[in-house]
């Protein structure tokens, strides 16, 4: 055997070893070594890669916690933040509404109304006459019927039918609702296109009479569905516009009768506003002729003291020919504050405190004073022939004599015109003022007001 049938024969007997050894161990290409060594490796393999996936599924959920962690304290510190920041500007704005009513009880003289011109009144002409509803309704018939009518117009302009309704606008009734929804469907066209085209191609399969009646049926099918797909707009315009006019005619009385009710809205009005020319006419006539009954009209209808009450204040008075006397309670108790409130720690605390008995007595003195002086304002502003006017400002306090708290007079002052006016309301202390008239107040800062007699 020559060296090439050597070799072939080592060859067979190596293939024949492995193949026994293959189909014993259940491998197909390896020895029984090898086949477990490699099943190792595989398994090793598979746990080293499944613990790498865990430690990098670690490291991102630490990254994760981590990342949370960081945007939860910064959530919650602007949150501190945020409250820190409200209450201060709550803080602030109570302090300075604190500071601002302060200064408003110190300065009511500055708040007076304009002169009251009665002359520009008497020469005002008439006012323009305005008819009820009975008087016009006829015109509020006719102006509301001609609005639905108009509406209705509109409507129907907006509701112009194509071409088609000239061809199928027998079919446009309500009987035949069915029939649009169908035509209307969004692919109920293209279906029946599908069966027309069948159809079509079916006629070229026939012969004759019967080839030409197939195309044209499907032709005429699909017309006439077609023009009921557009029917169907036209179709939807007639019910919508049904109930437009239908609606427009339902409200048509509750227009009339709202129209009726607007109309005696201003006619009410006008008679109103009619009575009060009149009345101020009266009372113009009278305060220019010096008639101090129309003084008293003149005060209660005008009431130019009216907001002094939202201070805790009323007003009671009698007149005389050219002398306004007027008693001023003033309840300071329930309108002078007792406490100063403070911003600490860059506006984060508001503190109150007690506030100081003279600094009280101080407030309370200028806000009687400013009170005084606004009355005496409104007086000369309402009334022109009226050159003094006596006020009394009474105050809720011990009455030595008694032991009681009563009402007593802690400022009786009377004020002349001529040297009111020359004052500057803007830069005066309410207080220092009252040096100019002759008054009597008894007033130390540490003690506040004592009871005086009236001028």
């Amino acid at each position: 055997m020559g060296t090439f049938g050597k070799s072939f024969s080592r060859e067979i007997g190596k293939n024949t070893g492995k193949w026994v050894s293959n189909k014993l161990f259940g491998s197909g290409h390896s020895t029984p070594y090898r086949v477990v060594n490699q099943r190792e490796r595989e398994e090793r393999r598979a746990e080293r890669e499944e613990a790498r996936r865990y430690r990098e599924r670690q490291k991102m959920i630490e990254i994760e916690r981590r990342e949370e962690k960081r945007t939860l304290a910064r959530l919650e510190k602007e949150m501190v933040e945020r409250e820190k920041q409200l209450v201060i500007e709550a803080n602030i704005t109570e302090a300075h509404q604190h500071e601002n009513y302060i200064k408003v009880l110190q300065s009511v003289h500055m708040d007076y109304a304009e002169r009251m011109d009665w002359e520009s009144i008497l020469d005002e002409g008439e006012l323009e006459y305005v008819q009820s509803s009975k008087e016009l309704e006829s015109e509020i018939r006719k102006y509301t019927n001609d609005y639905v009518d108009n509406q209705i117009e509109i409507a129907k302009r907006d509701s112009k039918l194509s071409l088609a309704s000239l061809i199928i606008g027998k079919f446009y009734d309500k009987k035949y609702t069915l029939l649009f929804k169908l035509a209307s469907k969004k692919d109920a066209l293209n279906v029946l296109l599908g069966i027309c085209i069948m159809g079509a191609l079916y006629s070229f399969e026939q012969e004759g009479f019967l080839k030409y009646f197939i195309l044209c049926l499907a032709v005429l099918v699909f017309s006439f569905f077609y023009l009921l797909k557009i029917g169907a707009e036209d179709f939807n315009k007639i019910l919508k516009l049904e109930e437009v006019v239908s609606e427009l005619e339902r409200t048509r009385p509750t227009l009339i009768k709202e129209n009726f009710e607007k109309q005696d809205q201003i006619y009410n009005l006008y008679l109103e506003q009619k009575k009060d020319l009149e009345t101020t006419r009266e009372i113009a006539k009278g305060v220019l002729n010096g008639d101090i009954q129309y003084y008293t009209y003149a005060l209660n209808y005008v009431n130019p003291f009216e907001d002094l009450k939202d201070y805790g204040s009323d007003i009671s008075f009698n007149v005389a020919s050219n002398l306004i006397n007027i008693d001023f309670y003033v309840h300071g108790e329930d309108v002078v504050p007792y406490v100063t409130k403070k911003i600490l720690r860059n506006g984060s605390v508001l503190k109150e405190e007690p506030i100081s008995n003279s600094r009280f007595n101080e407030i309370y003195q200028n806000y009687v004073c400013s009170c005084v002086l606004r009355i005496a304002k409104e007086v000369f502003q309402l009334l022109p022939l009226v050159d003094n006017v006596q006020v009394n400002a009474k105050g809720f306090i011990l009455n030595t004599s008694t032991g009681n708290n009563e009402d007593e007079t802690i400022l009786s002052v009377k004020i002349d015109r001529l040297r009111l006016e020359t004052f500057n309301f803007e830069l005066l202390s309410p207080a220092g003022a009252m040096s100019n008239f002759e008054h009597r107040m008894d007033f130390k800062k540490n003690e506040g007001f004592k009871p005086v007699q009236d001028l």
